[in-house]
């Protein structure tokens, strides 16, 4: 258990990410028939039930590639897994990021290996006429948690370079 400790926020939020999308899922199948008419709730956002089989946006959907996407994603979570450290998996926001990142991922995973598609049921409208591919709750803690390891990244690289000129006789900037 000592092991686990430092990643504890990681761990509580990969569970919850994971939880939230496989809870709305079930919510979905049992209340919103399969390729049924969308439920609105506003003008701009909608409930349906559909599934994709391939990868985002239906990507592959033509071709069964359950296996190979299922076997992808595996690799990158032993990857981020891996490489944590090098990853910032030890800061704060690292571990939020990354736990979005394993609970999203390991939902999707979830629905290939036991089922032929991908659960997704929200839909977006905007106002100018597009409908956005409908998603599900581990997609958007994919992206949400991509998105914020990126600033992360950003801000960390940002502090990091800050240090080192602050720390060194040189003007690195002048070097740029």
């Amino acid at each position: 258990m000592s092991g686990l400790r430092p990643y504890l926020t990681f761990w509580i939020v990969a569970l919850a990410a994971l939880a939230a999308d496989v809870g709305t899922k079930l919510l979905v199948v049992r209340s919103i028939p399969f390729n049924a008419e969308p439920v609105g709730l506003t003008s701009w956002l909608r409930l349906v039930h559909v599934g994709n089989k391939g990868a985002a946006w239906g990507l592959g959907s033509q071709q069964d590639v359950r296996p190979f996407l299922v076997i992808v994603a595996l690799v990158v979570l032993l990857l981020v897994w891996r490489w944590r450290r090098e990853l910032l998996l030890e800061l704060p926001r690292g571990q939020l990021a990354f736990g979005l990142f394993v609970g999203g991922t390991l939902g999707n995973v979830r629905d290939r290996v036991f089922g032929d598609h991908v659960i997704d049921f929200i839909d977006l409208l905007f106002p100018w006429g597009y409908r956005f591919p409908a998603f599900n709750v581990a997609d958007a803690c994919i992206c949400v948690g991509v998105g914020l390891y990126v600033i992360c990244s950003y801000r960390h690289d940002a502090s990091r370079r800050e240090a080192i000129e602050s720390h060194s006789g040189d003007d690195l900037a002048g070097r740029r």
